[in-house]
């Protein structure tokens, strides 16, 4: 993805169009300020955004806030998504209840 279409992905997410794109997206947005986002164009974002966007590929980046397995790798969404479904067959309603 370049930092043109993570920009663009951005500024649909943050206007609700659209699901995160990734981690990186999500966490260049909150750095270049998410209302800015929505307003701004790429001619005019482009240096700033460029430069956050690349700091960002590199990071290793904390989950998003309501989405954590936006950007988490398989086996890791794999083994949230069975866990879960564990907790429903079994009735908990919590998962420090099963110990």
């Amino acid at each position: 993805m370049t930092a043109e279409e993570a920009f663009n992905a951005a500024a649909l997410a943050a206007c609700g169009k659209v699901e995160w794109a990734s981690r990186a997206v999500f966490w260049s947005a909150v750095r270049f300020g998410m209302k800015a986002v929505e307003v701004a164009r790429w001619a005019d974002a482009e240096e700033r955004w460029s430069a956050l966007w690349w700091v960002a590929v590199v990071e290793h980046l904390p989950p998003i806030p309501e989405a954590p397995l936006v950007g988490a790798s398989p086996s890791v969404m794999r083994a949230k998504t069975h866990l879960g479904r564990m907790y429903q067959i079994m009735g908990a309603r919590r998962p420090d209840v099963l110990r």
